[in-house]
């Protein structure tokens, strides 16, 4: 156990840090889809890092330029892993290894034959390589990355046989050497993901806690509450998520008698109740009264929460169980101080709903016989998607006639490096109009500034061996940064690919290569939005309406059902509480979908993100029904006037406009957080009433 007292100073300075980032994070633009510092994985980076360098490294000692291609490939190739069991990370990184070889080569030879052949394969590569969308995200990392090899490689044309097959086998070679680096030196660990989804999931935790101490010591207004509950507790619920699927695919032959998993499973199912705990804090505090000195308290209180929640998160990612032990007691302190210090007092309980899900593999297979399943899996959904009302099979003829269109007129114009456009045009491009309109605005704007910091590098460092140590920490940057912004993953990437476009090409202008990326992803972004608008558009087919009604369904079901706790059973309100936040969160992401593609909003917009607002607010009040100190059972004139209300609501939701049929209950009857819950009623159903008229006009 490990008990050892941190310095002051550098907790101090920690804590600062940690705020710069979330300040960061709050001012982040819209189009910014991801800026989750917690997601960053430094091993991940430097093993790429590693893998890539290796290859520059060999290339420079045997003086030959083509290695610059093994260390590409070596860098895609990790790219490429996909995470869960050896097995699976295997099939993805030999899977694109494999695959990149071969249609790559195809390519080179195609285009060394002629522009005719060569736009024939790109148009078949890039179209198979998008339509592997449809199998999932781990298939459709794997297959854009092999066409994207194949949008590389037809910009070096191959015409002598023996040539090309040593070239190819350089490239391989660099593809074999990642593979073998990541499954046997630097292997990762099997809880490894596991453990790095909780500590993403209690630093989601503690910017909860740090931002409720903010909005307490600025006496934040109404609107700025909202605003946190509409980030943070989102952000907070998806890393829940993530961390419960991660958790679930754990094979059963890890799970049982497991000392670690048994600790994992017991942090995410305390992580669940310390997400519900802050949101009735955040609900206290928004009611804060006019006290300088005990909002002040109640600040630092919350500080010291956020503090705990965040050194838990890092010894769950370390592994440190003792010094998780040791952090539990600090945390209930302070939490029973806190409880002092708020109007609406809110008590932590720890551990009162388990976790429920069923492990992905209910028992261990053989090899031939998951292999058998995989197959009659991929070509049931292969099937069914053979179709042209198949979104995949839509993108998938997008993404090859665009890409191919921008071969051509690179071709035409005789622009060098002209894969950097098509590349762009590749990786830009998104099944709907929402979601490559932020895609393409990240790509430019890290092309520029990478493009920037590739020039100043090329004019510091001219030899081989020096490019080799300038790509290691810009690798590592790059692999690192992936999870937690597009725009920080092409800032990197982009000087990473000129340097090593430098060690192939000695002798050639930095600064000439810089600015040539950034033309040609710029004209990469031009091509994916043309196409994104132009050819067989896609827009979001889903009618938000579904989700904002279900919402609504699901937290006023969850709001009557803490009224009556405990009378319902934990398991009843985990799943309500759960089916709750998911529906939310899924309700603003469609409505933020819309927006995108609309640009503008109109009254329905604006009610609907305020009704989606009032349900952030009826969870927090739910939440401190569930927990408050002063807890009091449901008295019948309430209970008769929310059933009758509830029922206008879905009057409402079914486009049917009348009245609350019936008076409000009696103010003096009700306690605070009963009075809250009939006026967050009240407001909803003449929200989802104005909503409608605005709809019909």
């Amino acid at each position: 156990m490990l008990n050892r007292k941190s310095n002051p100073s550098s907790q101090r300075w920690s804590s600062r840090l940690y705020a710069i980032v979330n300040a960061i994070y709050r001012k982040r633009p819209v189009w910014m889809v991801s800026f989750s510092t917690s997601e960053a994985s430094l091993s991940e980076g430097l093993r790429a890092a590693c893998a890539s360098t290796a290859m520059l490294a060999v290339g420079n000692l045997l003086h030959d330029p083509t290695f610059a291609w093994a260390a590409i490939g070596a860098f895609w190739t990790c790219l490429a892993d996909a995470a869960g069991s050896n097995r699976a990370r295997f099939a993805s990184m030999m899977g694109f290894a494999l695959l990149s070889t071969l249609g790559g080569g195809v390519t080179a030879f195609a285009s060394g034959v002629g522009t005719s052949l060569a736009a024939l394969a790109m148009l078949v590569f890039t179209t198979l390589g998008a339509f592997g969308r449809i199998w999932g995200a781990a298939t459709s990392q794997v297959t854009i990355l092999a066409a994207t090899a194949c949008v590389v490689m037809v910009d070096r044309p191959m015409r002598d046989l023996r040539e090309g097959m040593a070239f190819l086998g350089v490239y391989f070679a660099g593809c074999l050497f990642a593979v073998v680096l990541s499954l046997t030196v630097w292997r990762i660990h099997p809880f490894g993901a596991s453990r790095s989804s909780l500590r993403a999931v209690y630093l989601r935790l503690a910017d909860i806690a740090f931002d409720n101490a903010r909005l307490l010591k600025q006496r934040a207004a109404p609107g700025q509450w909202a605003t946190h509950a509409a980030k943070f507790r989102a952000d907070a619920r998806a890393a829940l998520e993530r961390s419960r699927r991660v958790l679930a695919k754990v094979p059963v032959s890890r799970t049982g008698g497991r000392e670690t998993y048994d600790n994992l499973l017991a942090l995410l199912t305390e992580s669940e109740s310390l997400f519900v705990y802050l949101i009735a804090v955040s609900g206290a505090c928004e009611k804060a009264p006019n006290d300088l000195r005990r909002s002040s308290r109640a600040a630092r209180l919350l500080a010291g929460i956020g503090d705990v929640l965040r050194s838990i998160g890092l010894a769950a990612n370390d592994g440190q169980w003792g010094r998780m032990a040791s952090l539990q007691p600090r945390l209930q302190r302070l939490a029973r101080r806190l409880e002092s210090e708020l109007m609406e007092p809110v008590k932590l309980k720890s551990g009162f709903e388990l976790v429920d899900f069923a492990p992905a593999y209910a028992q261990t297979e053989e090899w031939l016989d998951s292999a058998a399943r995989v197959a009659a899996q991929t070509w049931s959904t292969f099937k069914a998607n053979l179709s042209s009302q198949s979104v995949g099979l839509r993108h998938a003829a997008r993404v090859g006639v665009a890409t191919t269109a921008g071969f051509l007129v690179i071709r035409v114009l005789g622009l060098p490096f002209g894969y950097w456009a098509t590349m762009a045009t590749l990786l830009i491009l998104q099944p709907s109009i929402a979601a490559t309109w932020p895609r393409s605005i990240e790509r430019a704007a890290g092309s520029i500034v990478g493009g920037v910091l590739a020039a100043g590098i090329g004019y510091a460092i001219h030899s081989p061996l020096g490019i080799s140590f300038a790509v290691f920490p810009l690798v590592v940057a790059t692999m690192a940064l992936r999870p937690v912004s597009y725009s920080l993953f092409v800032l990197f990437l982009t000087p990473t690919f000129v340097l090593v476009a430098d060690f192939a090409t000695p002798g050639a202008n930095e600064f000439s290569f810089a600015l040539t990326r950034l033309g040609n992803n710029v004209l990469g972004c031009v091509l994916a939005l043309l196409a994104t608008f132009y050819l067989w558009p896609t827009r979001e087919k889903v009618n938000h309406r579904t989700f904002l009604a279900t919402a609504v369904r699901a937290n006023l079901e969850y709001l009557r059902a803490a009224l009556e706790y405990p009378g319902r059973s934990a398991k009843d309100m985990q799943r309500l509480r759960r089916a709750a936040g998911l529906s939310s969160n899924n309700a603003e992401e469609a409505i933020s979908r819309i927006r995108l593609e609309k640009l503008e909003d109109s009254m329905a917009d604006t009610v609907t993100l305020t009704v989606l607002s009032l349900l952030r607010k009826m969870a927090g009040t739910a939440a401190q029904l569930r927990l408050s100190a002063n807890r009091r059972g449901m008295h019948d004139e309430l209970g008769a006037w929310i059933e009758a209300a509830s029922t206008d609501i879905e009057a409402a939701l079914n486009r049917t406009l009348r009245p609350i049929r019936r008076d409000l209950p009696a103010r003096d009857g009700l306690s605070s957080l009963e009075a809250d819950v009939v006026g967050e009623i009240s407001l909803m159903h003449r929200l989802l009433t104005e909503r409608m008229r605005e709809a019909r006009a």
